[in-house]
């Protein structure tokens, strides 16, 4: 019962950052303390290696920024001092800096600022992984050989001279057997170097092996679409067996559901679902298939592992037209939603179906399934930049036109699923940015706990089973009470920017779009106990 207890404090568990597919940057936006910040931390690909990481304030005469990394595994204790962030010239409230990530694992960077408002301090939770190689520039390489050849030649004639000349007394004439000594140290110099070319050389391949084999390896899924007792279902099957050491038994539950997945029609990403598939064991993972158009989709699947990160399991899936279900052996996920409208290249939605959802652009009004509006505040036709960290600022109004009352969902005032028309990008959002708010809270416990090494998780089928023991609990929870256990301790209504003098009817969502191209945009609110879709397109140059 213990353990089991423990385990509600990861219900919405994303150690590092919310998956994702072509977004590597890190986003926060909140306080520390009493000053209000937006944090961008763009991780390095390569470790060891440094994340950049930019610091916003929008509030008060700021004295100093340091900024710590700390890994989840070492904790605060073992974790190594903090570095200065600096202003930016002609940058007012904008401070930069770098710092060193040394291991791979589950880290954070500790922002703490001093000035007229007191000391405040943050903790945003990110990845410290490889995900790339370095390859030597051809020049540094010959350069490199030559000043090898060099200190190979200056040692063997210090060997030769070290037996030879140097044992000579001054104005000693050279004779047969000190040029043979002379002879006998450069070879053994030589033999010296050489030998120690060779461990080097041997012990650089083992380092760059071992490097290779723990570069980030994401899982990989084939998804299929069965019937099953006149039920189409989908059932996603994961392939963990190149990625080692990450039992997919250790799934922790994000905002309450094992798995968020995404499907969105390809090239024309006119038509979305968002699901949550049951766990049939540790590799399979099964949800019935809402009535989707036929076509091919993308599948984005974002699990958590406890003491890991948030992986996204990617694939294509073919959906035929199907016959209606006769049966309903699966139930769906209550929360289960999907969403057609316009194609991506088109301005006019479809019609003749009702459930067509009109797409918008920034500064439109567009009409949500229960009749309310969505608006995105933002320039009419406005251009993004590549890069640029954004405050994407949505309004819910009712069909009387007063702004309407939100509901958490999934322990959030709302979601974002953002895509690149071709399926390079795709993240999954909330009004804290790129991460669950709750990984800044386990992250905030790990930094105040003493000891240096994290605790091993439970046998693996242990902890399966108590994680299967907490979703069932959580099925049987009035809606109330089930928000309030897996954002424990959530500010509602800073969520909701009822803090920046709005009513709830307001969503903030930050997000830095990493290339260039065209997005889709699928925000998700819930109202009257329904879960409403809205949907807006950016341009991003």
């Amino acid at each position: 019962m213990k353990f089991l207890n423990y385990l509600i404090l990861f219900i919405s568990f994303p150690f590092i950052t919310q998956a994702h597919v072509g977004s590597s940057g890190v986003v926060y936006e909140g306080k520390a303390g009493k000053y209000p910040v937006q944090v961008f931390v763009q991780p390095p690909d390569v470790i060891p290696g440094t994340a950049q990481v930019t610091v916003m304030v929008g509030q008060g005469n700021v004295q100093s920024i340091d900024l710590k990394p700390i890994y989840f595994s070492a904790g605060d204790e073992g974790s190594p001092k903090a570095d200065p962030a600096l202003s930016v010239p002609e940058q007012v409230g904008q401070f930069q800096g770098a710092v060193w990530f040394m291991e791979s694992g589950s880290a954070s960077v500790q922002i703490t600022i001093k000035g007229s408002l007191g000391t405040g301090t943050v903790i945003v939770p990110m990845a410290a992984v490889s995900t790339a190689t370095r390859q030597m520039p051809e020049v540094t390489g010959w350069v490199l050989v030559g000043l090898g050849v060099l200190l190979i030649g200056l040692l063997t004639t210090i060997f030769g001279a070290s037996v030879s000349d140097g044992l000579m007394k001054p104005g000693q004439a050279d004779t047969a057997q000190t040029k043979r000594k002379r002879v006998t140290g450069s070879l053994v110099g030589a033999t010296f170097c050489i030998g120690l070319v060779f461990i080097g050389n041997n012990w650089w391949k083992n380092r760059a092996e071992e490097y290779k084999e723990y570069l980030y390896q994401p899982y990989q899924g084939t998804s299929r679409i069965q019937q099953l007792d006149g039920q189409s279902v989908l059932t996603l099957q994961i392939d963990s067996s190149s990625v080692k050491q990450r039992s997919l038994s250790y799934l922790v539950p994000d905002h309450g559901k094992l798995m968020h997945l995404f499907l969105v029609r390809q090239g024309t990403m006119d038509a979305f679902a968002h699901l949550h598939p049951n766990r049939v064991d540790s590799l399979t993972f099964q949800a019935p298939l809402p009535d989707l158009p036929p076509g091919k989709y993308l599948l984005y699947a974002d699990m958590v592992r406890y003491h890991g990160f948030s992986y996204t399991v990617t694939d294509t899936l073919d959906i035929p037209t199907l016959p209606a279900s006769t049966a309903h052996t699966l139930q769906a996920d209550p929360e289960d939603t999907y969403a057609v409208t316009s194609s991506i290249s088109k301005t006019q939605p479809l019609l003749g179906d009702q459930n067509i959802t009109i797409c918008g652009k920034p500064g439109v009004k567009t009409k949500l399934q229960d009749g309310s509006t969505i608006v995105w505040e933002a320039q009419p036709n406005q251009t993004f930049q590549s890069g640029k960290v954004y405050s994407l600022n949505f309004s819910i109004i009712d069909p009387d036109g007063k702004p309407a009352s939100l509901q958490p969902y999934l322990g959030m005032m709302g979601h974002a699923a953002v895509f690149k028309n071709d399926g390079q990008v795709y993240i999954h959002l909330h009004p804290t940015g790129t991460f669950s708010n709750v990984s800044q809270q386990i992250m905030e416990n790990r930094v105040a706990e003493t000891q240096r090494l994290a605790s091993n998780p439970a046998p693996p089928k242990v902890f399966r089973d108590s994680v299967d023991q907490v979703l069932q609990m959580l099925d049987q929870l009035p809606e109330a009470a089930r928000d309030h256990l897996i954002m424990p301790n959530m500010d509602m209504a800073a969520m909701a920017g009822m803090d920046h003098g709005k009513a709830n009817n307001h969503l903030s969502i930050p997000y830095a779009f990493p290339r260039t191209g065209d997005y889709r945009i699928w925000i998700q609110v819930k109202r009257n106990n329904q879960v409403l879709t809205g949907v807006f397109d950016a341009s991003v140059k």
